[in-house]
């Protein structure tokens, strides 16, 4: 073989190297970035069932300690609490509650006149 051809052969076997450490670089850099988006996922599932469990967890403490139940109010602006309630809350004449009210939509009086 000539020196010619040798050069030829090292240059190709040098070509074929580098591609190859090429392919395993782009290779390792794919599994790399899979690995990545796999622990980005995992966290935001955790993440996710976190916010849930808050969730499920707060609803539990305002249901614990409260009620809802609808009431009219009457003519002099009184709201009443139904026995059952109070007696679930332990509520007694005279305890100090809070209320929060959230008008619901007005009833049609029967005695209105309908267009």
């Amino acid at each position: 073989m000539s020196s010619v051809d040798e050069q030829k052969g090292q240059q190709q076997t040098q070509q074929h190297k580098s591609a190859s450490s090429r392919g395993s670089d782009l290779g390792s850099l794919a599994s790399n970035i899979q690995s990545m988006q796999m622990e980005m996922i995992k966290q935001m599932l955790s993440m996710q069932i976190d916010v849930m469990q808050n969730f499920a967890n707060m609803l539990q403490l305002l249901t614990r300690f409260n009620a809802v139940f609808k009431t009219t109010v009457q003519s002099n602006g009184r709201i009443s609490i139904p026995e059952a309630e109070r007696k679930a809350l332990g509520i007694e004449e005279g305890d100090l509650v809070q209320v929060i009210i959230i008008p619901l939509e007005k009833q049609r009086r029967s005695n209105k006149v309908n267009d």
